[in-house]
């Protein structure tokens, strides 16, 4: 979501390279292939977190919505990771099959290790799901048609996924001790999901939208995001630093804390 790739990815674009959908303007394409990156990596590593615990959720019926969610996860990161190479852009992320195939991640860092507890599985899913899909809900229109396609097939097989997480945040906030824990997960993560929709005005996204690749700037996407999670943990008692403007009609968090995150891999440094 950048507009350039770095390290051993930094590299200018083969303007010879032959594929089924070219963008003239550079710093678009680059922002393009990390936008890629980014869905794919983040569809991946929630899966395989929530993989591990298919046979550990505290219900049978847990352990089965997190094995169907699990395959629908990895799924999609299977759609997404082969147009980083249909993209003329050398050098660009490989598609992951195992944690260890890349040693640079474009995944917040939430989803870096085993989530130790259920209240994890249950944060990542609230909280990371509907950002990844306020960006897909971003490119569905997209005239990269391929990359359109899967978003959309991917956002109608979210909506149970997305109702699923919804019951979940109400079922865990219903007790104290899953109250509290929930709590928790949300003060660690809630941050860096706000920073993970980037700067207003960044110019990576700002190339995309002029491309017609992307509908929505930074902070559209951001407030989305908001609308859709916010009432939900406020009506279960979660506190978040943000409040509504009703007279400006957009949600208000504050300063963000951008000099501890990476633009480039939309994550906090480590």
């Amino acid at each position: 979501m950048t507009e350039r790739l770095e390290g051993n990815e930094e590299v200018a674009p083969g303007r010879g390279a032959q594929a089924e959908f070219l963008v003239d303007n550079d710093e678009a394409l680059a922002a393009l292939v990390n936008l890629i990156a980014v869905i794919g990596d983040n569809e991946y590593f929630l899966g395989r977190r929530v993989s591990e615990w298919a046979d550990a959720a505290p219900l049978l019926e847990s352990a089965t919505a997190c094995a169907a969610i699990t395959q629908d996860k990895l799924g999609h990161s299977r759609a997404i990771y082969p147009l980083l190479e249909e993209l003329p852009w050398p050098k660009a992320p490989t598609g992951l099959q195992g944690e260890v195939d890349r040693a640079r991640r474009y995944s917040v860092s939430f989803l870096d290790e085993p989530f130790p507890s259920w209240s994890h599985v249950v944060a990542a899913l609230a909280l990371v799901g509907p950002a990844v899909n306020v960006v897909l809900e971003a490119v569905k229109d997209s005239r990269y048609e391929a990359l359109a396609r899967r978003a959309q097939r991917i956002l109608d097989e979210e909506k149970l996924t997305s109702a699923y997480a919804e019951g979940l945040v109400r079922q865990i906030c219903h007790e104290e001790r899953g109250h509290r824990l929930f709590q928790e997960r949300v003060d660690e993560l809630f941050t860096e999901m706000l920073l993970w929709f980037g700067p207003e005005g960044e110019e990576g996204i700002e190339a995309l939208r002029e491309e017609g690749l992307v509908s929505m700037g930074n902070e559209e996407m951001r407030q989305r995001y908001l609308s859709r999670v916010v009432p939900l943990l406020q009506e279960c008692g979660i506190e978040v630093p943000v409040g509504r403007n009703e007279s400006e009609g957009r949600w208000e968090y504050g300063e963000l804390p951008w000099n501890e995150w990476n633009q480039l891999q939309r994550r906090l440094k480590r």
